[in-house]
């Protein structure tokens, strides 16, 4: 008797999820994040204006990001993160590759607005992949999320060398690299299994500002804006305090990028140990206060090497706030791509207020004060976030 033909055939098994790609899309933003933050006084000069026109460029750009992000967690949720992260990392590299080309001042700033318009959707989707695979493992999603640091560590120092070595250029070697490597990246996301990989729901943009209402999540939205905020001004205007108003050169403010984004990398690896919610809340607590006091020190300290190190407090206590914030909201939800999308929106938002804000009032009234802006931003966080803890602990009791 002859057997049917398919049936001596084994049967395929499912592919098995990887955050590994996801991992390599952390490090390639932190290149890119860390060549940007010393390349800093080098595209301010080229787009001449000072820092109020770098900071506008940055508000418009980072500003069409923040609505961008719902469309990133959207399509996360519709075709699955495996699709999205293909799509994204293409279109971002895309833009890079024409970005590293476009000459200033014009051509320049229209670069900036349209490489971090894209550049948001990338990291919502490697967001919504991380979330639903850790949300439940703060300690591990906070180590995910410390290979952004460490990648900005790596891309700091070499923009730095190549600052010493070729100038302004820097910063466009940076954008062609990104390119590169993001077309590698969108080619292997595609061919991967991502956790919450697959197609799911269709949801509009709009579903995860729904989300944060409905549960009383509106304090932390705020909480993780501000966080941002603090974040996206430490990236962008840290190392031009030290280099301009403090009287650092190239080769100190580099090495202070590098440290504070190595204290960051190393700040959240030790957070790796925290597994439990109670423990992830009280670092959130610590990591503020951190921040606030390294900020005012950036701000006041007369000193080179005080601003230096409340440079690098400051990046390690805030590098803290995003992941820890991701975990806390997205326990429980196999696919949190709405909600991340929206936290990510509001966190976009407060990257634009950082950036334009402080670029605004160090025209007017001096970086220091826009720095010492900062450092009360930061103050507030733990405030916003113990309205929401309050709120759920009477949840609890009534629920008891």
């Amino acid at each position: 008797m002859v057997g049917h033909p398919l049936a001596s055939q084994p049967t395929a098994r499912p592919q098995p999820t990887t955050l590994v790609p996801v991992a390599a899309t952390f490090v390639l933003i932190g290149l890119f994040v860390g060549a940007w933050a010393v390349s800093i006084p080098e595209v301010e000069r080229a787009l001449g204006g000072g820092p109020g026109r770098l900071g506008l460029a940055l508000t418009v750009a980072l500003g069409l990001a923040s609505v961008a992000n719902s469309w990133g967690g959207a399509l996360a949720e519709r075709r699955g993160t495996s699709r999205a992260m293909a799509v994204t990392l293409t279109i971002w590299a895309v833009a890079a590759a024409i970005g590293a080309l476009a000459p200033a001042p014009v051509g320049l700033a229209l670069a900036i607005v349209v490489v971090y318009t894209v550049f948001g959707p990338v990291d919502v989707v490697a967001n919504v992949a991380a979330t639903a695979a850790l949300a439940d493992q703060p300690g591990r999603l906070v180590r995910i999320h410390a290979l952004f640091n460490g990648g900005g560590a790596l891309g700091a120092a070499i923009a730095g060398v190549l600052l010493l070595v070729l100038g302004a250029w820097s910063w466009r070697l940076a954008w062609a690299a990104t390119a590169a490597l993001g077309l590698g990246l969108a080619v292997w996301a595609s061919r991967s299994r991502l956790p919450a990989g697959a197609a799911g729901d269709h949801v509009g943009v709009a579903e995860g500002v729904r989300i944060l209402h409905r549960e009383g999540l509106i304090p932390v939205a705020l909480a993780f804006g501000l966080g941002a905020m603090v974040e996206g001004g430490i990236t962008t205007w840290g190392v031009l305090q030290l280099r301009e108003q403090v009287g650092a050169g190239v080769l100190v403010g580099a090495l202070s990028s590098v440290l504070g984004y190595a204290v960051a990398f190393i700040a959240r690896m030790s957070v790796g140990r925290v597994q439990t919610r109670r423990g992830a809340r009280q670092v959130l607590v610590t990591g503020t206060a951190l921040a606030a006091v390294g900020l005012t020190m950036l701000a006041f300290a007369p000193v080179t090497a005080v601003a230096a190190a409340g440079l690098v407090l400051a990046a390690g206590g805030v590098s803290v706030t995003w992941p820890l914030l991701m975990s806390d909201v997205g326990r429980g939800r196999p696919r949190p791509g709405a909600l991340v999308g929206a936290l990510s929106s509001v966190g976009y938002v407060g990257l634009v207020v950082g950036p334009g804000l402080i670029g605004v009032i160090a025209g007017w009234f001096g970086l220091t004060v826009g720095i010492a802006l900062l450092a009360a931003g930061v103050a507030v966080v733990p405030a916003l976030l113990a309205l929401r803890w309050r709120y759920e602990r009477a949840e609890e009791r009534l629920s008891g």
